[in-house]
Parts: structure tokens; sequence; C-alpha cells
């Protein structure tokens, strides 16, 4: 009976969830058919090209356009549109021989940026590798900021991500350090070999609860860290290191990428439409699948579930991390500030994770006495969030989401 009951219980609760806390956007409807439905749907001239298709053509057009580069927690380079045993093998014989790793590149040159609102666009790197025009180091850098893509504005030109409009608006010379895929310990390395040349005023973290954490559990396994340390590469110095680097990477980037293009699928070569009504029939199916499996509970509870991964905090390490960023930083006098970057998700489902996941890292701040940025109850203020995000959907933010979070550091640091 208490089992019958226990069971009947769970039941009950996942159907009172499933009415309750439906999603805006269920999961069921393949992403890039509903990206390209919106688009049509609203007028919006959406490049239909997949990556090695655009990447090639528009190297015809940009001999400068180059593969994508960043160092990537589990030793290999997932930016360049994948894995490859011969990328792996380049960096993994470069870690094993305790040689020069580069963060984030190319060196000024150009590189293709993701596709989220239709345009695919062309990206420019400063003289580190960096996402800056390179007029930055011209003149003393106040406001330093570190963190993952959403930091580094993908999907975005430089001029509206958060550190383009803190210059180009707010009169803030303003260096985006960002490095898509970075969690805690590798923006730490980014500042360490870079930011603590500078001396800026400010030095930003910009945390994305949506994986900052699962990508802190793979990097605390490489080289990085030793940045908890005294270890330092000295990369701003050892220049042309690095472009050596970045041109073997390069060379074995094309080689893999023809081979990608050769037998790459254009998943919107179809009828979308029809994809989409396929999809919606098998929603009902799946529904009753996931009613008798409790996800809408999971989801509501469970970490993994609602981020999609083991988002779990490591509370001693980040504790670390921070202290790390923080006495570095005042060395020079500088303040070290952190910004709590909200997920789409999180406005899509509503879910305990979320709220715990945030005030836990907002626990470990607070001890921290660190100067802390809550861009949740900024997003919050919107009428609907969810507009801040490329058609409503999963993704990075749009152009006024970059522009908000910009506005808001801009605020805490006149103050």
């Amino acid at each position: 009976m208490v089992l019958f009951n226990s069971i009947l219980i769970l039941y009950l609760s996942e159907l009172v969830v499933t009415i309750f806390a439906k999603p805006q956007f269920n999961k069921y409807i393949d992403i890039d058919y509903l990206r390209y439905q919106k688009a049509t749907e609203l007028g919006v001239d959406f490049d239909t090209r997949p990556s090695f298709q655009a990447f090639f053509e528009e190297k015809k057009k940009e001999p400068s356009l180059s593969p994508n580069y960043y160092f990537a927690q589990n030793h290999l380079t997932r930016g360049g549109g994948g894995s490859y045993p011969s990328i792996q093998n380049f960096i993994q014989y470069k870690l094993d021989n305790n040689d020069l790793i580069p963060l984030r590149g190319p060196i000024n040159k150009k590189r293709l940026s993701c596709n989220e609102d239709g345009t695919i666009r062309i990206i420019s790197h400063d003289k580190n590798g960096f996402k800056n025009p390179n007029s930055i180091y011209e003149k003393k850098i106040k406001v330093f900021i570190i963190g993952d893509s959403f930091t580094e504005g993908e999907c975005q030109y430089a001029s509206n991500d958060v550190a383009g409009f803190l210059r180009n608006e707010f009169g803030i010379n303003s260096a985006n350090y960002g490095i898509g895929g970075a969690g805690p310990l590798l923006s730490l390395a980014a500042f360490i070999e870079y930011g603590t040349n500078f001396k800026p005023d400010f030095v930003i973290y910009l945390y994305y609860e949506g994986n900052d954490m699962e990508d802190l559990k793979m990097s605390k396994e490489t080289f990085l860290i030793k940045y908890l340390d005294d270890f330092n590469q000295n990369l701003i110095d050892r220049n042309d290191e690095v472009k050596e680097f970045l041109t073997d990477y390069e060379n074995l980037a094309y080689v893999a990428f023809k081979k990608e293009f050769e037998t790459e699928y254009n998943k919107l070569d179809v009828n979308v439409e029809q994809k989409i009504k396929e999809s919606k029939k098998r929603e009902k199916t799946e529904m009753i699948k996931d009613f008798f499996e409790l996800q809408k509970l999971k989801t509501f509870f469970l970490t993994s579930s609602t981020f999609g991964h083991d988002n779990t905090i490591d509370k001693k390490l980040f504790t670390r991390i921070l202290r790390k960023f923080k006495s570095e930083t005042t060395q020079w006098n500088g303040k070290f500030i952190i910004v709590y970057l909200p997920e789409w998700n999180r406005f899509n489902q509503k879910s305990f994770t979320h709220f715990f996941h945030k005030k836990k890292i907002e626990s470990i701040i607070k001890s921290l006495n660190i100067p802390y940025i809550d861009m949740v109850q900024e997003f919050e203020k919107e009428e609907n969030p969810l507009n801040l995000f490329p058609f409503g959907l999963f993704g990075h933010y749009t152009v006024d989401g970059y522009r908000l979070v910009a506005k808001s550091i801009f605020k805490n640091i006149t103050d």
C-alpha cells in the first residue's frame, strides 16, 4: 500500500508539473527547423548553408578567413566544427611535451560565427587572438572581461558584444577575452596570461549558469589547473610561437574540413514545414513516454535533467578560483566583479534547480565579499525574457541581450 501510494503521488505530481509548468517551447522539434520557420514567418532572410560549405565559399572572398581555435576542456578543439584524430593527436603531443598551448585564435585573422538568427557573420580577431579591434591596445584598458561564448558574444560582431557596447555606447575602453567553451579555469588562464599585463581598473567575470560548472569539471583534469598556482606561459610575449602553433593547427584543420565538406549534409535542404509536422505527430507519443519516465519532475528537481548534463557546483575549487581572481586584481588596486548570466531554459520552463544553483553560487560570491551583478533580475524585468534570445529559442543572446548586460555593468562600475 505504501509503495502504491508513493507511485501514485509521483505520477500525480508529474501530471501537475506537466499542466502548470509547461514550457513555451518543447524539445521534440529540431531547433534548426524552428529557427528557419520563425525566420520565414518574420520575413528574415536565413542563410541555410551548412558550416563547411559556408567556410569554403566565404574563404574565396576573404583569404584571411581561418579555422576557429580555442583550447577545449577535453584537450580537443571543439570550435573547429568537430573532433578530429589529427588535431587531437597534435594537441595531445603538445600537452605531453609541456609545449606552449595557446588559449584562443586565430591571430589578426577572421573566422565564421555561428548562425542562430539567420546570419553567418565574419568575425575579426586581434593581435592576441581574441575578438577585439586592435585599437583597444592604443590606450589603457579600463575593463577586462572574461567568460565563455556569452562573454565573447558568439554569433554577433565585436561591436555588438558586451565589451563592444561598453566601448561604443558608454565610452569605456574594454577588452573582450571571452573564450567559447570556457569554464572558470580557462577564464582564469586568460586573465593570468593577458589581464595581469594590462592591469585594468575592473576585471569582470561573466558566470554562465548553463554549463560553467560542467566545464570546470572537465578542465580541472587539464594543465589549466596549474593556473591556480604561479603558472604562466607568458603567451603575450611569445606571439611568434603562438602563431607557429596556430599555423600547424590551421593546416590540419583545412584537411579535416575538406573531408567534412565532401560528405556534408544540408539539413535545411528539405521541406522544413513537413519536417515540423512530422515532429508534431511524434510529440504526443514522446509526451506519453516522458510522463511514464517522470521527465517533467526530473527537469524540475534534478541538475542533470534541467541543464542536460551534470552541472553540480564544485564549491571548493570554484572558491579557490575566485580567490585567485580577487587576490591578483587587488595587487594593482583593481576591482574584481562577477556577473551572473541566465540560460535560456530558465525562462522557458520553471525549475527548482535554477533557483538552488543560483543561490549556491551567490553564497560563494558573498562569502568572498566580491561585488556581484545579477542579470537574472534584469532579464526578468523584461515583458518576455525569451525575446532576448534569437527568435525566442535556445541559443546565445540577441544584440539587445548583450546591450542589457553591458548597460548593467556600466551602471555598476560608475555608481
